[in-house]
């Protein structure tokens, strides 16, 4: 118990009285490591949010709509559904009346008065035919363009190339987000590398003589890296607080709003996040002491 102690007052209780000694050295590193891991917390969130909204929108877009002439007949609809049904790649298909097509597009903002300047119903009865795999709607599309149940003039719903500008749009922000973090965090592991060194150096020959008397290697090394974990674990209670803070503002002010341009992102997500950026601010900061000691600890 007693050597339990003294360990743990050596490691923990110096590592953070030095830390806090040598804090005005270690405020760049605090400063960069706060701002990745920021940074990192709300570019994560907003990633968890555009993965959930591709994952709808790749919903929406295997659903196509097969518009059917006023003119086709039950036995060429019937027909024609069960060509559809049958082929692999369809999931199942559903059929719209021209009234329920009236109503739907009642409910969608900008229809409504589209709706009310006519007198008739301009929106055709339609199949709703769920598609495997978003690859495989041009083809169900060409299966049925020149069917002679469906409207010749706007056969389908199908928008060659609209998923895959989306697809392109979320892929280049992607990597975009994830060169600029890898650059910060680059900048702030170098930064916090070097603070660690520069403790090293101005403790040079405590570490030498500690060495010379057959010191073991985690009493020697020990207390960097809980001076690195303290500095990351406090650039990560800060980022992880902020972050917290942001969501829940956007959560709260957004409303329903919100919750359809970042779907899935809830109270609880966003204290996950939370808690994810404060461990691997621990995480990062005692990786980049453990970097610094072995390159400079027996140079």
């Amino acid at each position: 118990m007693v050597v339990t102690r003294n360990a743990g007052r050596y490691l923990f209780h110096g590592a953070f009285r030095n830390w806090l000694r040598n804090l005005a050295g270690t405020a760049p590193a605090l400063g960069s490591m706060t701002l990745l891991l920021l940074l990192s917390g709300l570019v994560g969130l907003s990633g968890f949010a555009m993965r959930n909204l591709a994952i709808t929108e790749a919903h929406d877009a295997s659903l196509l709509h097969v518009y059917l002439r006023d003119d086709a007949t039950d036995d060429q609809v019937a027909a024609l559904r069960a060509r559809i049904e049958a082929d692999h790649r369809v999931a199942g298909v559903g059929y719209t009346t021209k009234a329920q097509a009236l109503a739907r597009a009642q409910r969608r903002p900008g229809l409504p008065e589209l709706v009310d300047a006519t007198d008739s119903n301009p929106f055709p009865a339609s199949l709703d035919v769920q598609v495997k795999q978003v690859s495989d709607v041009g083809a169900i599309d060409a299966l049925v363009h020149d069917d002679a149940a469906v409207d010749p003039g706007y056969p389908t719903s199908y928008d060659q190339g609209a998923y895959q500008r989306i697809q392109q749009v979320m892929l280049g922000a992607a990597i975009a987000g994830a060169a600029f973090l890898l650059l910060l965090g680059f900048v702030a592991l170098t930064v916090t590398a070097n603070s660690i060194r520069s403790a090293i150096h101005a403790r040079r020959d405590e570490v030498t003589i500690m060495q010379l008397v057959g010191a073991p290697r985690w009493m020697v090394r020990g207390p960097f890296v809980i001076e690195g974990a303290l500095t990351g674990g406090f650039a990560g209670l800060a980022a992880g607080i902020v972050t917290l803070l942001i969501s829940l503002a956007l959560i709260s002010a957004g409303s329903s709003s919100f919750a359809q341009v970042a779907p899935g992102v809830t109270v609880e997500v966003a204290i996950v996040a939370a808690l994810l950026v404060f461990v691997v601010g621990i995480a990062l900061g005692s990786g980049s002491s453990l970097f610094s000691l072995r390159k400079h600890l027996e140079s």
